[in-house]
């Protein structure tokens, strides 16, 4: 067992920030192909997914206490079937931290280095991260602390200004056309990003308070459900119906504020938000993916494939997802079944065998 000490503190803002760095980036655009007056509404149910999260996790702490996601596997069913259902989490680790990276690269190019070639760009964002990763536990949840205090002080006033050109017409009539479009659209961020909540069990270990894990998502799916449907109604209320042609909805709404002659283009501190929070996300999944190799490889430190595995990403995020199109392709199509086969299905049946193991011994 790992001697890193991981608060309670540290662990909700790792995965706050898992969820939002990508998700307030990607998550109104795949939303808005579906539904656009009450976007709103599938943000809110995103209490849904949480519930879902903190279940599954209430039920795998129980079974296999102090064990991570692919350690309690292991242990579960057994050192070959339990590897090669841990292979399985490390591709799918894999492939969220190559989405992300594309996700990041995208974003950042189009936004400030629309000259500046793509793999460059995905390649200084897989070193910072592998070496964050390289230095330990401590270094990658001291980002989100980090990060926190001065997004508590921007995020509000960017919020506030961006009230002030809110139209409440643009959100009006709620569900005119009925429940079936919202729920469509709820189906990406309520499922495939609620469940990446779980990536928290792999850091179980580490925690000073490993029981007191469920307890903690439970408080990050409130507050990224606050978070999400009040960033719905304003950028719904500010940008109207024309959200569905947008590829980054929230960065016009910060870009249309303008307070006098003097303050205007806060998009740069909206953007340096973005790419810290990215940042952070692809730092905790890609530490839960060395760690995985450890266990399922027998790897005496996650270091030794700490900077490998880094551009291992890197050239994942520009061979599998060769725009961000094919992400948000991704997204819709593929990522909700396969999110509930591997972050539902599989833990449960670890927990359902080591169920049974127990009532066999009695």
């Amino acid at each position: 067992m790992s001697k890193v000490q991981i608060s309670r503190y540290q662990i909700t803002l790792a995965l706050i920030w898992s969820v939002l760095g990508t998700g307030i980036v990607t998550a109104p655009f795949i939303i808005n192909q579906f539904v656009i007056r009450d976007a709103w509404i599938a943000l809110l149910l995103f209490t849904v997914g949480g519930l879902l999260s903190t279940t599954v996790a209430i039920l795998f702490v129980r079974a296999l206490p102090n064990r991570s996601l692919i350690g309690g596997l292991i242990d579960a069913l057994g050192p070959w079937l339990g590897r090669v259902f841990g292979l399985w989490f490390l591709v799918w680790m894999y492939l969220v931290s190559c989405k992300t990276l594309r996700e990041g690269t995208s974003f950042v190019g189009i936004t400030i280095l629309p000259q500046t070639p793509l793999y460059i760009i995905a390649f200084a964002g897989a070193i910072a991260c592998s070496y964050a990763v390289y230095m330990g536990a401590e270094v990658v949840m001291r980002n989100g602390e980090f990060i926190t205090p001065l997004a508590a002080i921007v995020a509000p006033a960017l919020i506030a200004l961006s009230m002030m050109h809110l139209d409440v017409h643009n959100l009006m009539p709620v569900l005119a056309d009925g429940w079936q479009p919202v729920l469509r659209g709820a189906v990406t961020p309520d499922i495939t990003y609620a469940l990446e909540l779980l990536i928290g069990l792999q850091f179980v270990p580490m925690l000073r308070n490993s029981r007191a894990l469920p307890k903690d998502m439970i408080i990050v799916t409130g507050i990224i459900t606050v978070v999400g449907t009040l960033l719905g109604v304003i950028t719904i209320g500010v940008v109207g119906q024309s959200a569905n042609y947008l590829s980054f909805p929230v960065l016009e709404v910060v870009r249309e504020i303008r307070v006098g002659r003097n303050i205007e283009r806060l998009d740069t501190l909206y953007i340096l938000g973005v790419m810290s929070t990215i940042l952070i996300k692809l730092s905790v999944f890609h530490y839960a993916w060395c760690e995985g190799m450890k266990d399922v490889f027998k790897l005496s430190s996650h270091r030794i494939v700490a900077l490998s595995g880094g551009l291992l990403v890197w050239a994942g995020s520009i061979a599998l997802f060769r725009s961000q199109l094919e992400v948000n392709n991704f997204m819709i199509s593929v990522a909700p079944a396969y999110f509930v086969v591997t972050l539902v299905g599989i833990p449960l049946l670890a927990v359902l065998v080591m169920a049974f193991r127990k009532r066999s011994n009695r």
